[in-house]
């Protein structure tokens, strides 16, 4: 056993075997590794996936060792507890700079239709990793279990292995929990993250794990054991996907941290494709860099110190506009964008492009589309359906709680998505009033009548005929000075709003009505 003292989870200890694993290069590396990019932003998120993924091994063995010593009748054998143990271990191997932003810009570098995520190379690194250091000494079905407990579950087609994930599924629900997100990877980088972006964080994961247990359940047909929790913590778990959710819109996807995030994307890309064949001075082609890892394994956020000091101008100089905080302008926002029927990139970047007026700004290479967002884990799906719980009197069989069941503070709306449009040329001052005019007007849909109806009594009734603008430009004041002369105060009227801000008090209004 070594200890290692943390400022999340405090002293530590580990078995000899994942001491092995920490000290090889290939786990060193995660220590050039931040675990988020929101620095410029929070001054204090400088954390590493190096502290995280040890963070992340303490917390897994300690749920398989209360779900062994709890239930005798699992048989759950020390292979298992050092496979899981691993697995929460090396479960961010892969990751590249940037951590999540990296894999776009793999897949930006990428020949179109292929696709790539970070879990490939953490699963290529444990191959490399247990090749290269002979002290680790894991088998071949350890490796590949480990690799599936990564992943979530095995390839179909691998019979044996997916046998495995069919008889034994509650332990690849404790590091990847593809059934409903809960799993032990969140639990430690909600604390952790909170911990450095200096933000508050209400779940306590101390009180989940004596409740947990594992059950028979019935899921889409097919009977299965699965991790349950006692029904009385569905307000427990939904203040975790609250912190979540939290997170995702004060850090996460913070418009800077999104932004320079994308810039730092961009100098990347541009390092690799500084010849046609999209290859890197030092690395080669990206398409080669993911498929060896050891050369994969020398890439981390030094390299932004190395195309500082490269030859390469482009990229040098988007690495130079972040230090001085000289950053792209926005010239397009649009909030909650699906009520307000905002379409997808690709329509946006032709809609947009078509414009005379938006030229060079909106073309292909100087339109960038930042989406922001936000959920409980699951897309539109709300996650708490796809839990399964237990309660007092019958603690071995897994219920999906009914709806009359679930907690109040449910937001009416599970997912929310916001768009921003960067442009990546500077713009003047003078322009970009206009810019953002011209953006908005081609991206929104006008409003339609069934949208302004029923608004009588909610303060909405007095509307502007339209917001297109007039063909022929407004007169200029007659008088003199020129100045504009202050509207008069309406007498128990509300001054005229247009028929956006109509349309979006309604959506508003309904949207809390149906919270409430």
């Amino acid at each position: 056993m070594k200890v290692f003292n943390d400022p999340i989870h405090r002293s530590i200890s580990l078995p000899k075997h994942c001491v092995d694993v920490i000290d090889t290069p290939e786990f060193q590396r995660l220590r050039n590794i931040k675990q988020l990019t929101a620095e410029t932003v929070y001054p204090g998120a400088t954390h590493n996936r190096f502290a995280h993924c040890i963070g992340v091994c303490y917390l897994a063995g300690k749920v398989i060792e209360h779900l062994r010593n709890k239930q005798r009748e699992l048989k759950i054998t020390e292979e298992e507890v050092k496979c899981v143990q691993l697995a929460g271990l090396c479960h961010d191997l892969g990751h590249g700079p940037l951590s999540h932003k990296f894999e776009s810009v793999v897949n930006r570098l990428l020949p179109k239709g292929k696709k790539w995520e970070h879990e490939e190379a953490s699963v290529l690194m444990v191959h490399h990793l247990n090749r290269e250091n002979k002290k680790i000494g894991l088998t071949q079905v350890e490796v590949d279990f480990i690799s599936d407990l990564i992943s979530g579950k095995p390839p179909k087609d691998e019979v044996v292995r997916y046998k495995r994930y069919q008889e034994r599924r509650f332990l690849y629900q404790i590091v990847a929990n593809k059934d409903n997100g809960i799993d032990v990877d969140k639990w430690d980088y909600f604390a952790r993250d909170s911990h450095y972006l200096g933000l508050s964080n209400s779940f306590d994961l101390e009180r989940i794990i004596p409740f947990m247990r594992v059950c028979r359940c019935v899921r889409e047909g097919v009977t299965t054991e699965e991790i349950c929790y006692r029904d009385k913590l569905v307000l427990d778990l939904d203040a975790m996907f609250a912190v979540r959710w939290d997170l995702h819109y004060r850090a996460y996807q913070h418009r800077v941290v999104k932004l320079t995030e994308s810039m730092y994307g961009d100098a990347l890309y541009e390092y690799f494709t500084v010849d046609a064949k999209k290859t890197s001075p030092e690395f080669g082609r990206m398409e080669d860099v993911i498929k060896d890892m050891s050369i994969y394994r020398q890439i981390d956020d030094q390299i932004f110190g190395t195309i500082a000091r490269s030859k390469d101008n482009k990229a040098q100089d988007i690495i130079e506009r972040i230090r001085k905080r000289e950053l792209y302008e926005c010239i397009g926002e649009f909030m909650d964008a699906d009520s307000k029927n905002v379409p997808g990139d690709n329509d946006i970047q032709s809609k947009l492009k078509s414009i005379p007026r938006l030229q060079p700004y909106c073309s292909e290479d100087n339109l960038l589309i930042i989406n922001h967002k936000y959920d409980y884990g699951m897309k539109e799906k709300n996650p708490l359906k796809h839990i399964f719980f237990y309660t007092k009197d019958n603690d071995k069989k897994g219920i999906l709680l009914e709806d009359e069941k679930m907690p109040p503070t449910l937001p009416a709306k599970i997912q929310l998505r916001d768009v921003r449009l960067y442009t990546r040329i500077p713009v003047t001052k003078e322009e970009l009033p206009g810019i953002k005019k011209t953006v908005t007007e081609a991206i929104l849909p006008p409003v339609s009548e069934e949208e302004l109806t029923g608004i009588e009594g909610t303060g909405l009734e007095t509307i502007v005929p339209d917001r297109t603008p007039s063909k022929s430009p407004s007169p200029p004041p007659s008088d003199a000075s020129n100045a504009p002369s202050r509207p008069e105060k309406s007498k128990g009227k509300r001054s005229p709003i247009s028929q956006d801000e109509a349309a979006g008090k309604k959506r508003k209004l309904d949207y809390e009505k149906k919270g409430n």
